[in-house]
């Protein structure tokens, strides 16, 4: 089995542009996860818990398709609590799943920070071309003294 392949999913290099996008998307696969996990949950017990998921299912979305750092980190931060919840809960499953959503998540975050870093680099710089002066034109008509034209005398 490679570990490299593993090893690149849960914690991807973030080296360029389409990396860091690449990356980002993490989060939508973590929101979509999340939203699979929480059905039967919804449905039996708690539809309280509605909104939340919801939530984390557009904050996934955006991640994606909008590459917001906003919505990465809201998600990181409802994920949070449910790495909490298993951890007192002490059942390795949700354990698993809750540290495995939460670390998408995390690759999400880091993703559209450098998405937006790198984005801002490859943007091209309007440069500013220095030119030399111009020499100085003759003056067409020079003017005599207190502002009288000076007359060539003509013969």
């Amino acid at each position: 089995m490679d570990f490299k392949y593993l090893q690149d999913f849960f914690w991807p290099a973030i080296k360029d542009l389409e990396s860091a996008k690449k990356a980002a998307e993490q989060g939508f696969m973590a929101a979509i996860l999340y939203l699979i996990l929480s059905f039967g949950v919804i449905l039996s017990a708690q539809p309280q818990k509605l909104l939340d998921v919801l939530v984390v299912a557009l904050c996934g979305y955006l991640a994606k398709k909008k590459q917001s750092r906003i919505a990465a980190v809201l998600g990181a931060l409802m994920m949070a609590p449910e790495v909490l919840f298993s951890l007192q809960g002490g059942d390795m499953l949700r354990i698993l799943t809750a540290g495995i959503l939460m670390l998408l998540f995390v690759n999400s975050v880091r993703g559209t920070f450098m998405y937006s870093r790198y984005a801002k680099a490859a943007k091209p710089q309007p440069t500013v071309e220095v030119l030399p002066p111009e020499p100085p034109a003759a003056a067409p008509e020079t003017q005599g003294q207190a502002g009288e034209e000076k007359t060539t005398p003509q013969s």
